[in-house]
């Protein structure tokens, strides 16, 4: 039969395997959050861009067709702003979720490996007291040897 440390073995390579798998797709979604701000930041960047080009459009005297053209991008820049934020704060709630995963995956990896180092805690102690025991016993049983051969020399 095999060692109860030995048995939990499989187990706590499955719990392993999940946890490590979580932390992916966790460590995926972070990165698309990322992805997602920096975007955001090209946005916001253009944004201001484009409002410099305005103004000083603006100052020179804009035909109306080229102002109506720039008010029209300009709504369309801030409505793929608002898309943006919208699938910043979205992705943020699935990598919350994804973290959360990983948490409780991890925590039970860490729960397995701490049962299965008391089992082989325990299986050790075991394995000790028997050599223990058996040395004893080997130390016992020499010692009335020699002490039989002692006390009748031509025993032997």
């Amino acid at each position: 039969m095999k060692a109860k440390s030995q048995r939990m073995k499989p187990v706590t390579q499955l719990a392993k395997k999940q946890e490590e798998q979580a932390a992916q797709v966790y460590a995926q979604s972070l990165a698309s959050v990322t992805d997602l701000e920096n975007q955001l930041q090209k946005l916001y960047s253009y944004q201001a861009g484009y409002n410099q080009q305005m103004i000083n459009l603006s100052q020179q005297g804009m035909g109306s067709h080229r102002l109506q053209d720039t008010l029209m991008f300009m709504s369309n820049l801030n409505k793929s702003i608002q898309g943006v934020l919208l699938q910043i704060e979205q992705q943020k709630q699935v990598c919350e979720n994804n973290k959360q995963l990983w948490l409780v995956l991890h925590n039970k990896t860490r729960i397995y490996n701490k049962v299965t180092d008391k089992y082989k805690a325990q299986e050790q102690c075991i394995k000790d007291k028997n050599e223990q025991k058996l040395l004893d016993e080997f130390n016992q049983s020499s010692f009335y040897r020699k002490r039989n051969c002692e006390q009748d020399p031509h025993s032997s």
